[in-house]
Order: C-alpha cells, then sequence, then structure tokens
C-alpha cells in the first residue's frame, strides 16, 4: 500500500527541519505554505511578520545555524534579518524541498476523522492526509496588554513597527523587557525627540561579546557545571564586564541569573548613560496622552510600542490541543498526548539557539514516524510513553513565574532526553 504524504503547515525554519529530517527518513510529505516564499516570520514582507529593517539574530551564528548547514563564512557574529532570511531560503534550495512545498496556501481549517485530517484552505480546496505537523511559527499572534484608563495617542503592537524613521518628531515608550522590546527601545533612542522604556521588572543585560567573542560561544565553552556555581561565575564576570546596571538606570533584577529568558543587548546602557533613553516601571493608567507609571511618576508621549510578546496559537486546530497559559501541553515539545496523529513542530522557548534543538526534535519525529509504519509495535510503547510521562525539562531552573516561561525549556536537559530517548527506542540517527 503506498504511505500517504505527510502533512506540515509552515514553511519557516521548524517546517524545514522537519521536512529535512522526513526526506532522510525517505517519508513521503508535503508542505503547506501560506507565504509566497520559504523563511517565515525572518521575511518581512510577509503579512504578519514581526520584523523590522534593523532587526538581527540575538544569538551568534557560531551556534544557531542547521547543524549540517552552517552560516556563511562571511556572515558577521550576529546577522541580519536579510542574512537570516537568505539563508533558511538557501537551507531549502539545498536540500532540495522547495518541489515538496505548495506555496501561497493557507490552512483555514482541520477536521478530524477517524483515519486522518481533512486540511481546508482558505480557496475552499481539500486535502486528506493520516499525520499532520503543525509548523505554523510562535510569533504571529500579537498579546496586546490592556491597561486603565484611555490613551489619546497612537497606542500599537510592536510588530507593526518596520522602520526607525517612524520616531521622528515623536515622544515614544516602549513597553516590555524582551529582546525585540529592548532593540526597538534602541532605535527610539535614536530617532525620537524622547524615548523611554517601561518594564515590569529588571533583568540581567548580558553584552553581545564577552573578551571579543559572542557571549553564547563563551558560556558554551568551558566545562558543564551544576547550576548553582554557572550562576555565580556568570554573575561575577558581569560585574566584571558591565558593572553595576543600576548606575545605568536599570533596576535590579528581580531573580537569579539564568531564571528568565537572556537579554543581550550591547546598546542600551549606552542609551541610558546619555541621557537618550529614560527607563520608567510598569504602566499603572492612561489619562489622554499621559501615563502613569506604579511608581507614582508620569511622562506624556506621543507613541506607546507594545513589546508585549506573542500568544502562541494553532488557529486551524485549537480544538485538538490542552493549552495552559496559551501553550499546548506536550510531550517534548513535540507529540499530542490527545491525538496520536498530530504534532507540532518550534514551539520551543530554551536558554540557547534553536535550530539545532529543531533539528534533534525533528530526527525525533522522523524516528516515530518511521517506526508507525515499520515497526508498530515499537511505535506503540513509544506512544505510551507520551500519555503517561510527565517531564521537567527546566534544569531545575527556577524560572520566573510569568506565561512566557510556561513550557520553557533548558536546552541542555531537553538534548539529554533526546540522547536518552534515542537509546532507549534504538534510534540510532
Amino acid at each position: 500500500m503506498k504511505t500517504m504524504p505527510i502533512a506540515i503547515i509552515g514553511a519557516g525554519p521548524s517546517g524545514l527541519s522537519i521536512a529535512r529530517a522526513l526526506a532522510n527518513a525517505q517519508l513521503p510529505f508535503v508542505i503547506y505554505e501560506k507565504h509566497r516564499n520559504t523563511g517565515g516570520l525572518w521575511d518581512i514582507e510577509n503579512e504578519g511578520s514581526p520584523m523590522y529593517e534593523s532587526a538581527h539574530f540575538i544569538s551568534s551564528k557560531t551556534l544557531s545555524g542547521f547543524p549540517d548547514f552552517q552560516m556563511p563564512d562571511d556572515y558577521p557574529d550576529y546577522p541580519t534579518r536579510k542574512q537570516l532570511c537568505a539563508y533558511i531560503q538557501a537551507f531549502a534550495k539545498h536540500f532540495d524541498l522547495e518541489k515538496h512545498i505548495i506555496f501561497n496556501t493557507k490552512i483555514e481549517k482541520v477536521e478530524k476523522y477517524e483515519d486522518g485530517w481533512r486540511l481546508t484552505t482558505t480557496q475552499g480546496e481539500s486535502y486528506f492526509h493520516q499525520e499532520l505537523i503543525c509548523a505554523n511559527g510562535t510569533l504571529w499572534q500579537p498579546n496586546i496588554a490592556q491597561y486603565r484608563g484611555t490613551f489619546s495617542g497612537i497606542i500599537r503592537h510592536s510588530n507593526t513597527f518596520k522602520k526607525s524613521t517612524e520616531f521622528l518628531n515623536k515622544r515614544v515608550l516602549v513597553v516590555g523587557g524582551g529582546n525585540s522590546g529592548v532593540d526597538i527601545a534602541c532605535e527610539a533612542a535614536s530617532f525620537a525627540d524622547e524615548a523611554y522604556l517601561s518594564m515590569r521588572r529588571g533583568y540581567y543585560f548580558i553584552p553581545k561579546h564577552v573578551f571579543g567573542v559572542p557571549s553564547d560561544v563563551f558560556s558554551h565553552g568551558g566545562p558543564k557545571l551544576p547550576l548553582k556555581v554557572n550562576q555565580w561565575i556568570f554573575k561575577k564576570l558581569l560585574k566584571i564586564v558591565v558593572g553595576d546596571q543600576t548606575k545605568f538606570g536599570l533596576p535590579k533584577p528581580d531573580h537569579e541569573l539564568f531564571e528568565s529568558h537572556p537579554l543581550m543587548n550591547s546598546q542600551i546602557m549606552h542609551h541610558t548613560s546619555h541621557g537618550n533613553l529614560g527607563i520608567k516601571p510598569d504602566i499603572d493608567y492612561f489619562d489622554g496622552k499621559k501615563v502613569y507609571f506604579k511608581d507614582g511618576s508620569s511622562i506624556e508621549v506621543d507613541e506607546i510600542i507594545l513589546a508585549t510578546g506573542y500568544h502562541y496559537t494553532i488557529p486551524f486546530a485549537e480544538e485538538f490541543f490542552d493549552w495552559k497559559d496559551h501553550r499546548p501541553q506536550l510531550y517534548m515539545n513535540l507529540f499530542n498526548p490527545k491525538h496520536d496523529n498530530i504534532y507540532v513542530m518550534g514551539f520551543v522557548e530554551t536558554n540557547s539557539a534553536a535550530y539545532d534543538i529543531f533539528t534533534e526534535l525533528a530526527t525525533l519525529l522522523a524516528n516515530y514516524l518511521k517506526d508507525k509504519i515499520e515497526s508498530p509495535e515499537k511505535a506503540k510503547a513509544f506512544r505510551n510513553k507520551i500519555i503517561s510521562e510527565t517531564l521537567d525539562l527546566t534544569g531545575g531552573i527556577n524560572l520566573v513565574a510569568s506565561e512566557r516561561h510556561t513550557g520553557y525549556v533548558d536546552s541542555d536537559t531537553i538534548k539529554a532526553k533526546l540522547k536518552q530517548i534515542k537509546k532507549q527506542m534504538g534510534w540510532n540517527n
């Protein structure tokens, strides 16, 4: 009997990772991509992309590429969004994955049948597949923070921000302490009449280079040490390299190092120390163009950029997953305990580069899908693990209690678990 192609929705980095793994496993597949090309969110021309002109990768090219397709030597340590988009598209071409992609095809609805899934496009076309992999990405549904009062100026999410000249002749407040929020605040500091950044808490700001080496390369270069030892060493190192960040107007972190996402930025202290950027606490309420903060202070601004993150969403198949804090509940951030033949690729937030983990997860899933055909009893045994086993992939890190950190994984821990599973299941590749 001919094997029905496996459906992949999305031709961004995670979709291409699983496509590459399925091709290696000689399993047939087809990719449905709603945009005109590969690249996902890194293509600024794609509708809804959160990219802006000055965006760069926050991890270095040394550790961030696909394992079997490294970034070009002439790329800088932290590639631009144009270079990342070109790199992802080159990956698809190099491994001849584009022939499997149906472009300009948006899946609107998924229906479950006893033997598979019916996919319906926005054009009304239908396709049937036994296995479905959702690789639609995590940064497409903005989280719009709500505050008391009414703001009479412009207020918008950061996913609408595209170029720094949008800030000319304006007083701008950026809200949010993530990497994109801090980057955009630094852009506002250079182009706006006045610029401010509002953060709910203090964070550890990590320079992009330590002693001339990309910070992630430096941190991965030493021996594996216990978490508490690592925290002590790197806090001492930050004291040497950065100093006391409160002297730059930045709030003191309310958590230990590594207990929240790393903020990779070498510009913010320049702007705060030169008076280009003011740091404010969490917002209390709005009144006209005035913004009041929880410390009792206030400022008047023309525009507010909400860099308040994104909700994970699978809009065409929400009902087939259990959700917590807008995150689907998955085994190994991949397998759905509710249904055996619908999976998720790319919904992994971690403290290291993602593409390496995408590749390992994709290989795991490809092995499982191959065993479902060739060794069903072996696949059934693994399915029992998916249903019955509860995993803690935090690596013992006491993560900040926030929606963003629900399901956050430690890269070393998830890689160790992947290695253990492959050994137990006899999956050598």
